[in-house]
């Protein structure tokens, strides 16, 4: 604010030391802007004073929000670039008005302004020293800096009293204005004063006036109103003898209305009995006809359900008939097939009876040759398990006999039976042959069936892979219209937010602007009042 406040301590008028100097035109007036740095207080202030108007605005900051105004700012971000920051705040400086052009404050904008600081030009002819100075150069200069304080004081000082002077001005004309407002209202309250007092005799002289008026017209009313009471019995007693002389003619009327009545209602019923008797006889003729229509309705229904059912019936024996005729043809087909099979089942049946015998013959012939080929038991002839003589002499001989005799009777039995054993054994070699081929071809067949399901399954897998990526496109597919869909509506739902947030943003302005109309009107309508109360 302009000027050096009066309440200000001396802890708050510390600025600092000045470390740095631009020059700047604000408003078509140049000003010098002083940056002011006090470690103690941690603040920094920035000072601008006005060449022409000696006008002196200032903007403290604290050390934490100035290092605030540059944390985005990569440049300025390290606190050790003082001229730069300084700089750069001293181009964004403004000076605001409040209350039309009384009131100015000094505030940071958001971007830089118009006019370009530039570095303050102290003297033209000379440079500042910038080595030791002498004594001369130093009390020259602390004299230029007194000077500067003493016009700077007095500056003030002029202002305030300009300001005081205008103040107490202000003040002594709104006291005069309130002066003559009470004395004008005063005079208006004695002027409506006298004016009741005389509208209020006015009006006990005329109260007094209209009661006698009153008093008077009330005895010439009681002197009517007995002379009309008088003549009110007469006309009374001519009047019920008139009246009794009507009601004996109404009576006599109103019976002859009544029979008359009484006749007409007679007619009337007679005249409803006929016909409502005519609409009942037509209404019997009508159901009659009805009647006849609904049976030929219902033998129209009953002959069609009658074909219905005979064509169902119709429909189930010529179902049955061709069933019969299909079991025929099956059974017939089954005996051909029969037929047909017999030979083959005949031809398999011979050989797996040649299959049973040969399989025998080769049996036997495996305990022929094992029975031949086995080597005799060996009999003890000595010790306590030796035999008897008798049984010396008669069983070695008995057992030569027999087996001579089992030889003879084996050969005997083998030629009988016309065994042959090459042909035998050539059968169970071809039997192993074409065993050895069976399992080859099943083995053959089993790799054929083997690779054919591979193949399949391979197939299936395939099938399955690109059905489960049609269904993963189509549910990507559906996925992203869903949340297209989602997306729409959530616009539209921001975009409805947005109108009713707007039209109840225009609802709160219009509502602000009636009510700031409606205070003028009444601001008006008092002041109406004041100036009619003042008038």
């Amino acid at each position: 604010m302009p000027g050096v406040a009066e309440e200000e301590t001396q802890e708050a008028r510390d600025k600092g030391e000045l470390t740095y100097q631009e020059a700047k035109e604000f408003n078509s007036e140049q000003f010098l802007c002083n940056a002011y740095d006090n470690p103690k207080t941690r603040r920094v202030t920035f000072e601008i004073y006005g060449l022409d108007t000696q006008d002196m605005y200032t903007l403290p900051y604290e050390y934490a929000a100035f290092d605030n105004l540059f944390r985005f700012n990569a440049e300025l971000m390290n606190p050790n670039r003082k001229e730069g920051r300084f700089h750069w705040v001293i181009e964004r400086l403004q000076i605001q008005t409040f209350n039309g052009k009384d009131d100015h404050t000094l505030k940071l904008g958001p971007e830089p302004s118009e006019e370009v600081p530039q570095l303050p030009t102290y003297e033209t002819t000379r440079k500042i020293p910038t080595g030791r100075m002498d004594l001369k150069e130093r009390q020259r200069l602390r004299e230029q800096m007194d000077m500067l304080d003493i016009r700077r004081a007095e500056n003030i000082s002029k202002k305030r009293a300009a300001t005081k002077q205008r103040v107490l001005e202000h003040i002594r004309r709104l006291q005069e204005d309130d002066k003559l407002r009470k004395e004008a209202v005063n005079k208006k309250i004695e002027e409506e004063r006298a004016t009741r007092w005389e509208f209020r005799k006015v009006q006990e002289r005329q109260e007094r006036e209209d009661e006698a008026k009153l008093e008077a017209m009330r005895k010439v009313r009681r002197k009517a109103v007995e002379v009309k009471e008088e003549r009110t019995e007469e006309q009374d007693e001519e009047d019920y003898r008139q009246l009794r002389a009507r009601w004996r003619i109404r009576d006599a009327e109103k019976a002859k209305n009544l029979v008359d009545k009484k006749a007409d209602q007679t007619k009337k019923l007679k005249e409803r009995e006929d016909k409502s008797q005519k609409l009942k006889d037509g209404l019997e003729k009508v159901q009659t006809r009805r009647q006849v229509a609904w049976k030929a309705r219902e033998e129209r229904v009953r002959k069609k359900e009658s074909a219905q059912i005979k064509q169902i019936l119709e429909v189930n024996v010529e179902r049955v008939r061709v069933e019969k005729l299909q079991k025929e043809r099956n059974s017939e087909y089954l005996q051909t097939l029969h037929v047909a099979r017999q030979p083959t089942f005949k031809a398999q049946l011979e050989r797996t009876e040649e299959r049973r015998l040969a399989r025998e013959a080769e049996s036997e012939s495996l305990l022929n040759y094992k029975e031949t080929r086995a080597i005799p038991k060996k009999v003890k002839t000595k010790g306590k398990n030796a035999p008897k003589k008798d049984e010396k002499n008669t069983e070695p001989k008995a057992k030569a006999k027999a087996k001579g005799k089992s030889k003879k009777g084996g050969e005997e039995d083998e030629e009988s039976k016309g065994v042959d054993t090459e042909k035998v054994l050539d059968a169970v070699e071809a039997k192993m042959r074409e065993q050895m081929r069976k399992e080859q071809h099943w083995a053959e067949m089993q790799q054929k069936r083997e690779d054919k399901i591979g193949d399949a399954q391979q197939k299936r897998k395939e099938r399955e892979n690109q059905h489960n990526k049609e269904i993963r496109e189509t549910f990507r597919t559906g996925g992203s219209e869903k949340e297209q869909a989602s997306a729409e509506r959530r616009l539209i739902l921001q975009q409805k937010q947005q109108e009713a947030e707007q039209a109840e943003e225009r609802k709160k302005l219009e509502r602000a602007r009636l009510d700031k109309v409606r205070q003028q009107n009444i601001l008006i309508k008092e002041q109406q009042r004041f100036q009619a109360l003042c008038a």
